[in-house]
């Protein structure tokens, strides 16, 4: 009977915490396939979900029952996201795309009203994405109703983390939005399943199933489309070469038929539209290779390139495993299918960072350009760690004694191409070369560096005289990209009008809004618990930045990093249920110390002791250990409250300005994450001395 009673009294709570979490995931995940933008303002919709979340905690005291909304507004959501390419909002920005690399639509002729048309759709979705987590955040508060207070909250990050690794394994299984949105409604369904609202979670079903193309594939990390790719010669004739990959809506790669016969076969107007970068190093250098390196694999064009020049063995390293599986089954090539391909799904730089890959004749860096973030917790492009000074400096201590680095990048503006040569430059020592690749795409440039790209020999060779592209790479001047510095797209370090601009409107609307809540329930700011909030987002999201250098970017290292995160919560629950940890203000001096010693040491970057095992797993413990003092803080003051629901709700508003603190780092750098961090725990240490002596 008591484990009836039990069932009864958490089984509310159980399912909205997974679903929570679990819609969160979802809401990121789909919209950025396919509303661009939300490529480029990755956490937007995060920092909307912590806020309607917070929001709707604090009003469960009011019981307005907002919750029996959310059908219709998990419905509107699910009806925005996939009507979007026949709504012509796929591509909508309010940005110049050459200037941020987004691919997307400007009209130029009419720049203001292009830039209010595409922060009104922003600022508009985000609303719409928080009125969704109001709801869920009003049901989850009143779930709080009557339980103790951190056997509660350990049941809310219990199965918070149960959604986490459900959606995990759903990408990993490749399945797309209309099974996404079945496991909510199945997890909806106790709640509404008497209710006319069947209706509509019935058609937010069935609204991606009707309208998602079946020939649409879903990897981990893309919406995947696979079409023909044809070239139209001057006599009107149409010539399929192989096919294009679109990733998210954009024809980012594609597996390309540039067999020597087939290619010498086609009308020579044809010829020259062929992407030709894969051939570069090979013109210059001729088959001399016989062990090379392929980073950023993708479908196999450069691994093809490689067989094609009698290359004996080729490591290709995909960080996608659908990429590689389309180039596996599309490749006229046939590329991964030789004895002499080794494929390594893996991230690019993780790769690098072992010492066991080397003895490289050559390692391509090939368009590993992603257009996308690397989790929901950063805003950092993919592909930036694999561009930056320390990366090239890892790749040079690959090489064999006369191996050459051949770096592929494809520019808008010239300051994107002087930043990655410069930070070439930097990590090689002599200038690198950097040629146009021949044909109709002058934009796609290969730099040449490393021990056997000799400036002083290479001038002298026919097809470097012939395709200089000096005239692009400036006089060193742009700041290049580092570890703690990896923002290829900014300009210049600082808070670019893109950014800043939709803070100020998304920071204005919550401000109003939770003005708004505080008159309703009459409750009063609790500081504490926001700033906590604030500051735990800071730590994540510095965490998640920082073990991505250590283990990789991929999306088992990102729900690795943010299911530890809540393991170390549920920990410090226990330490405070149990009455291990008591002393406020020793937790708060062991999480200044922790901070401050990952500042000084940088545990990203230092190897500890010889062992990399070990020498890894340390560095992971010292990265984790201010997480877990940061849990026992919130889980001490949580404990203490006469009002749950309001105090997690002020403390994932909290969280939502930690998200737009994160911002800092364009201008200070990752590790000075951590001084932010600090400053926003001192303020909550501040205020909780003011209490206490009151």
């Amino acid at each position: 009977m008591n484990q009836i009673i039990n069932v009864r009294k958490y089984g509310p709570l159980v399912l909205i915490s997974f679903l929570t979490l679990y819609v969160e995931l979802v809401v990121i995940r789909w919209l950025s396939s396919e509303v661009l933008i939300f490529a480029y303002f990755k956490n937007f919709p995060l920092l909307a979900a912590f806020f309607g979340t917070g929001v709707g905690c604090i009003l469960a005291s009011k019981s307005r029952n907002y919750f029996r909304f959310t059908p219709l507004l998990l419905l509107s959501i699910v009806a925005l996201i996939t009507l979007a390419r026949w709504g012509g909002y796929t591509h909508i920005t309010f940005v110049d795309p050459f200037e941020n690399y987004l691919l997307g639509e400007f009209n130029f002729d009419h720049p203001f009203i292009q830039t209010v048309k595409g922060m009104g759709a922003v600022l508009a979705i985000f609303c719409l994405v928080a009125a969704l987590f109001v709801s869920l955040g009003e049901k989850l508060g009143e779930s709080f109703r009557g339980l103790p207070t951190l056997p509660a909250y350990s049941v809310n990050v219990g199965f918070s983390l149960v959604g986490i690794i459900l959606f995990a394994l759903l990408c990993r299984i490749s399945s797309g939005p209309t099974i996404w949105v079945l496991v909510a409604v199945g997890f909806l369904l106790p709640f509404f399943w008497k209710s006319w609202s069947l209706a509509f979670l019935a058609s937010g079903i069935l609204l991606p199933l009707w309208l998602t193309p079946q020939t649409v594939l879903w990897s981990p990390y893309y919406r995947v489309e696979v079409s023909t790719a044809e070239l139209r010669g001057q006599n009107g004739v149409v010539y399929p070469i192989g096919y294009d990959v679109i990733l998210n809506h954009d024809g980012m790669e594609g597996a390309y038929n540039y067999d020597n016969k087939f290619v010498q076969s086609l009308p020579s107007d044809i010829r020259y539209q062929l992407t030709d970068y894969y051939n570069v190093p090979y013109r210059i250098f001729g088959p001399r290779f016989k062990k090379i390196l392929v980073l950023g694999a993708g479908v196999g064009n450069d691994v093809a390139a490689a067989l094609r020049n009698d290359v004996q063995t080729i490591d290709a390293v995909e960080i996608d495993p659908k990429i590689v599986d389309i180039g596996k089954g599309y490749h006229a090539e046939a590329p991964y299918a030789s004895p002499s391909v080794h494929i390594h799904v893996a991230d690019a730089r993780a790769f690098l960072r072992d010492p066991n890959n080397n003895g490289y004749d050559m390692i391509v860096f090939g368009a590993l350009d992603s257009h996308i973030a690397f989790s929901s917790m950063s805003s950092i492009r993919l592909d930036n760690y694999v561009y930056t000074i320390e990366s090239f400096q890892d790749a040079l201590r690959r090489l064999s004694p006369n191996g050459i680095l051949a770096v592929t990048f494809y520019c808008y503006k010239t300051w994107q191409i002087e930043r990655v040569f410069n930070a070439l430059w930097r990590a090689n020592g002599p200038k690198p070369i950097v040629v146009h690749s021949l044909g109709l795409w002058k934009n796609n440039l290969v730099m040449l560096g490393g021990p056997g790209a000799i400036r002083e020999q290479l001038e002298a060779q026919s097809y470097v005289k012939e395709q200089r592209a000096d005239d692009l790479i400036g006089d060193g001047s742009v700041e290049p990209t580092s570890d703690d510095w990896p923002f290829l797209y900014l300009r210049k370090r600082g808070f670019p009008f893109s950014y800043l601009s939709m803070l100020i409107l998304i920071l204005g609307f919550s401000y109003v809004t939770i003005r708004h809540t505080r008159y309703v329930t009459s409750s009063r700011f609790d500081w504490v618990m926001f700033l906590v909030g604030a500051g735990f987002m800071l730590l994540e999201t510095k965490v998640l930045a920082k073990v991505a250098l250590l283990t990789g970017a991929t999306w088992v290292v990102n729900t690795y990093v943010i299911s530890a995160a809540l393991v170390m919560i549920l920990l410090a629950n226990v330490a405070v249920m149990k009455g291990w940890v008591t002393s406020v203000p020793a937790s708060f001096a062991a999480l200044f110390a922790s901070i401050l010693l990952d500042w000084y040491l940088r545990f990203n970057t230092l190897q500890l002791v010889r062992s990399p095992v070990v020498s890894l797993t340390l560095d992971l413990i010292f990265l984790a250990l201010p997480i877990f003092f940061a849990g026992i803080l919130f889980a001490t003051f949580f404990n203490r409250t006469a009002s749950p629901s309001s105090a997690l709700g002020y403390n994932l508003l909290g969280v939502m300005v930690g998200g737009v603190l994160e911002y800092c780092s364009m201008a200070w750098g990752i590790n000075n994450l951590n001084l932010v961090c600090l400053a926003v725990y001192a303020a909550a240490a501040l205020f909780t001395y003011r209490q206490s002596t009151r």
